[in-house]
């Protein structure tokens, strides 16, 4: 089974810096403070639970990319609908008061 990675990507060129199992996160949170320290512009990127869940599975990066891409979708229609965010989506509690 293909173990998670972490990748810590300058955010520029999006060339990967430093990558490691996600059991030594530390070490790349570590890597990372030390670029932005440099002045180094970075991103972090840490497998979610689905893309783990895809990976294991048997998805390419080609498939990651479009699950990736389909839940920053889902994520900013309920961002982007009303003025509330997401607070139209939820069940309405009725000890809560009226919006």
């Amino acid at each position: 089974m293909s173990k998670s990675k972490i990748k810590v990507i300058e955010a520029n060129s999006l060339e990967v810096l430093y990558e490691c199992d996600f059991e030594d996160h530390e070490k790349a949170f570590d890597y990372a403070r030390k670029m932005e320290e440099m002045g180094i512009d970075i991103k972090i990127h840490a497998p979610s639970l689905s893309e783990t869940l895809a990976v294991s599975l048997g998805a390419d990066e080609s498939d990651l990319s479009t699950l990736r891409n389909e839940v920053d979708e889902e994520i900013a229609s309920h961002i982007h609908n009303d003025e509330h965010g997401c607070m139209v989506c939820m069940p309405e509690d009725p000890n809560l008061p009226k919006q």
